[in-house]
């Protein structure tokens, strides 16, 4: 079921979303430095949908079915104390987005899902950038 939120829903990536998915996640990686394209992309939307690594996503969906955001995420072992832990390996909002308060949103369903299981810490790298720190 979707948590819904501001006329925006939260949901998992599913068969038929992938071309509303990538034309952000184009943006995002893109500012990343990298250089996108639907191949690499298509291999991340496949172990999204099938789990592949444990990768797991929540997309922010508007009224009009646009991704507005979204956050990837997988387990990995903590080996100081033998649990698993929670890695946030991407988050983007659109820039229509930003100041909504939604990039809180998605960590915060990140959070609810590493509690559910079991993950005793979540941990990213944020851009070496003010805006991005302060989250």
């Amino acid at each position: 079921m979707p948590e819904t939120w501001t006329n925006i829903s939260l949901v998992g990536p599913h068969v038929g979303m992938f071309d509303a998915w990538y034309a952000l996640y184009e943006r995002y990686a893109s500012e990343a430095g990298a250089q996108p394209n639907r191949r690499s992309g298509g291999a991340l939307w496949r172990w999204l949908l099938d789990g592949t690594y444990r990768v797991a996503g929540v997309m922010a969906v508007d009224a009009r079915k646009e991704v507005v955001g979204f956050a990837h995420y997988r387990p990995y072992p903590n080996t100081l104390d033998g649990t698993e832990a929670c890695w946030l390996d991407d988050i983007y909002v659109a820039e229509s987005q930003r100041d909504s308060g939604l990039t809180e949103r998605l960590i915060e369903h990140v959070c609810g899902t590493a509690r559910k299981r079991g993950w005793r810490e979540l941990s990213w790298i944020s851009a070496n950038d003010p805006e991005a720190r302060s989250i």
